[in-house]
């Protein structure tokens, strides 16, 4: 374990309100279609927004192929009906159907929500059947291909609104698959600062998540969260660390290849051919983003293509961690640069190692001011209350038109 651990604690937190609607209904639910609640941002996202507003009141409901996250929105009583939504074969399409037109027919639903691209057409489906106002929700670029314009055109059929994370996002959808801007909704990730606190992570847990890692003692910990698909900047971070292995680095890369095939065992060459062997963790998923970024002494997100959102980097920074990005997708959108975090070029190996040396060797009054920083930061910018409230607002617009005429008039004002 590290020992900047004792030495560095978070200004405390208020949480701010989460507002309720005032209007409610008996068909005020919502329908959260997700391809799988495996552990990511588009399952992250469903299981926190479905347990919030089931906590005020509201019906929510996921469907879902299932996975790890399915138990933390069933202990909130969030009804999940598992159904194969990441499968696409003719079969799976129509037992598909069958199983939504039954759970739309049974639960009345006031709108439904998509979560990626994967279940865009199911939703698509039901809100031109059923006339159900439809949220999109795209945390991650898009494929530039036939099939996604085709898709994307067949949404903006609908009665929808697209939400994104980030300016990058919008900025992606409205000239790459020219999306109307009028229905792009801009709403900022959140993350809960309760959870992402020093006071709410027990020794225990960061002892059982250094075991799980097998972390040596007073050992420099660099955390990469990053998913293991192309130009993600793997090999960027693994070159890097060839170069200072002098400081006795010990990286956790985390990240599956559940979307690219094969590459985990080109990375792990890349390991063998750079002499870092032993130094090198990559674990597939983490269950405890808290006690992971308490463990670590850097967090890093060095990737070239571009991601539209990164909750990770978000989360380090709550919990005072140092944060080294690339200037790449929307990586710049989450951070402070020069204030909360390194931005630095994309493929720049020398450079990555500089800064990771310049991070592993900060003194404890540097750690302190950047803690106190990096938290002031995230608690003005990226809330989980701004969020939700945000989510909310969407909704009611959709339910209720002249709220939604109000929420236009609002951004007609802020633009």
């Amino acid at each position: 374990m590290n020992q900047t651990t004792d030495n560095i604690t978070a200004p405390p937190f208020k949480a701010p309100l989460l507002k309720a609607s005032s209007r409610r209904s008996a068909r005020t639910g919502v329908l959260h279609l997700c391809t799988d609640l495996d552990y990511g941002d588009p399952a992250r996202e469903t299981v926190t927004l479905a347990v919030l507003t089931q906590r005020l009141g509201w019906r929510a409901m996921i469907a879902s192929s299932g996975g790890a996250l399915v138990q933390e929105s069933e202990r909130a009583a969030v009804k999940h009906v598992r159904m194969p939504l990441n499968r696409h074969s003719m079969f799976s399409n129509w037992r598909n159907r069958v199983h939504l037109e039954a759970m739309v027919q049974r639960e009345h639903p006031s709108v439904v929500h998509v979560h990626g691209l994967g279940a865009v057409e199911m939703g698509c489906r039901l809100s031109l059947q059923h006339r159900l106002p439809l949220i999109v929700d795209f945390t991650q670029p898009l494929p530039d291909v036939p099939s996604t314009h085709h898709l994307i055109a067949r949404m903006t059929q609908t009665s929808c609104t697209v939400r994104v994370p980030t300016r990058m996002m919008e900025k992606h959808l409205t000239s790459t698959f020219q999306i109307n801007p009028a229905i792009v909704a801009y709403v900022p990730p959140g993350i809960d600062l309760q959870s992402y606190n020093t006071a709410a992570i027990s020794a225990e847990r960061l002892h059982n998540l250094s075991r799980l890692w097998r972390l040596p003692e007073q050992a420099i910990v660099a955390v990469m969260p990053m998913p293991i698909e192309p130009d993600m900047g793997h090999k960027v971070f693994l070159e890097a660390l060839s170069q200072i292995k002098e400081e006795n680095i010990y990286a956790i890369m985390v990240g599956s290849d559940r979307h690219s095939p094969g590459l985990r065992q080109e990375v792990e060459r890349s390991v063998d051919n750079f002499g870092l062997n032993g130094k090198v963790i990559m674990p597939e998923t983490c269950a405890d983003w808290p006690a992971a970024f308490w463990l670590a002494n850097v967090v890093v997100a060095c990737n070239s293509a571009p991601r539209g959102q990164n909750m990770e980097i978000i989360g380090a920074q709550a919990l005072g961690r140092p944060v080294i990005v690339t200037a790449s997708g929307a990586n710049e959108e989450m951070v402070l640069k020069d204030e909360t975090a390194w931005v630095l070029p994309s493929d720049s190996p020398k450079i990555l190692a500089k800064a990771l040396h310049d991070a592993a060797h900060m003194n404890t009054d540097q750690r302190v001011n950047l803690a106190d920083n990096t938290r002031y930061f995230i608690e003005d910018t990226f809330p989980q209350a701004n969020w939700f409230n945000g989510m909310m607002e969407l909704y009611e617009a959709l339910m209720y038109p002249a709220a939604r005429a109000r929420t236009e008039k609002s951004a007609s004002k802020v633009a």
